[in-house]
């Protein structure tokens, strides 16, 4: 086993990478600190300590963006769910989909048997979920009402075993109050497994089938209205959400720029630039085909475009007392008599750089002689002179 607080042999220890996702985490609740605002204030601080627990959840950082992860999060502890996984109030798990032919990777929340009999028991009610097994006798049963000759028979460790047995769970639900008869509700396996088939992570499959097979069976029981368990219909509007207002473009790519800007601005609204994103600021009500014409994308609530450090207006630029990599290299061009245009070009087409690879750009920045050599070069080439030897 290895030592999670050593490191002997030059590896990083679990230790270490986990602190590593807490401080990505934790640098996102900076980063995207508008997302907060759906929580109140005097819960914002608690919501921070669970988020920063998800850091446990190796396989959900690996998959869904820091980004996309806390507004969703947020978005849940809003419902009144804790998002921590010590509470197992309520999972938060990589929803693998298709859309527009792109397969994309979302978050996605279920509520688990913990967290679903915790919010019936909220309501005065104890539920409870029983996996129905055949046999092959023709029988069929529940598991909590096996006789002693089925429950020898089961081999539920035997995966083809289960896979021609298992066909459904009964939900039952039990008023505590004694208002309403207990009531059973059957629920195939056909239709959970339709229901979660596009889940990615097959850890929690079993848990996915559970709260399908819940809400499946919710729907159908009787409940007063005043005792209605809204967090179920409200976690499903959410995951929908999700899903419905993801717009992934199978088109070229429209990347932002000043020409952009300024029809942005010419409707009466502002940019605001989060990371490598521009989203559009003000009232946007009757403009929204203007602005998918513009190439900005509906996603998550917002009308939002990808950008390219180099197009992003001056004007949005976030003022620096030490200038980035990027911004030194776009300078250093510019007093090379470059323009805007010609930056663009130079760095895409004859450095093949691009705004996130600092490595490349510090190489270029390091040996000033070379790039003015690579710069005239771009101007010959421009003015019809072949470049000088050696150089490309």
């Amino acid at each position: 086993m290895e030592n999670t607080t050593t490191n002997t042999n030059g590896r990083r220890t679990n230790l270490q990478i986990l602190d590593d996702k807490r401080n990505e985490l934790a640098q996102g609740l900076v980063t995207y600190k508008q997302y907060l605002d759906v929580i109140p204030v005097n819960k914002q601080d608690v919501f921070k300590k669970n988020f920063l627990e998800l850091a446990t959840q190796d396989y959900l950082l690996s998959i869904v963006d820091t980004k996309e992860l806390l507004r969703f999060a947020a978005n849940v502890t809003k419902l009144g769910l804790d998002i921590a996984p010590s509470s197992k109030e309520v999972y938060i798990i990589p929803f693998d989909t298709t859309i527009n032919k792109q397969k994309v990777m979302l978050p996605q929340a279920i509520i688990p048997m913990n967290g679903m009999q915790q919010l019936a028991y909220a309501k005065g009610f104890f539920l409870e979920i029983d996996a129905v097994w055949k046999f092959d006798d023709g029988s069929c049963e529940s598991a909590s009402k096996l006789s002693r000759l089925q429950q020898s028979q089961l081999r539920s460790a035997d995966p083809k075993w289960v896979d021609s047995h298992f066909i459904g769970f009964d939900v039952v639900l039990t008023d505590m109050k004694h208002e309403l008869p207990t009531q059973t509700r059957f629920v195939e396996l056909n239709y959970v497994q339709e229901a979660t088939k596009t889940i990615k992570d097959a850890r929690w499959k079993l848990q996915t089938w559970r709260h399908k097979a819940v809400r499946r069976a919710y729907g159908d029981f009787m409940i007063p209205r005043d005792r209605k368990i809204e967090a179920f219909e409200e976690i499903e509007a959410l995951n929908d959400s999700v899903l419905e207002k993801a717009d992934v473009s199978t088109t070229v790519q429209v990347i932002f720029s000043s020409e952009i800007d300024a029809a942005v601005k010419a409707l009466g609204l502002g940019i605001e630039r989060h990371g490598t994103t521009v989203i559009v600021s003000g009232k946007t009500f009757g403009k929204e085909k203007l602005l998918k014409e513009l190439g900005f994308e509906f996603q998550s609530g917002e009308w939002a475009m990808p950008c390219d450090e180099i197009s992003i207006p001056a004007q949005i630029k976030a003022p620096t007392k030490t200038p980035s990599p990027v911004n030194e290299l776009m300078q250093y061009l510019k007093d090379n008599d470059l323009s805007k245009e010609e930056i663009g070009m130079f760095v895409k087409e004859w450095l093949k750089l691009n705004s996130s690879d600092i490595e490349g750009i510090e190489n270029e920045l390091s040996d000033k002689n070379h790039l003015d050599e690579k710069i005239q070069a771009f101007k010959a080439r421009a003015e019809g002179e072949q470049a000088p030897n050696g150089l490309f």
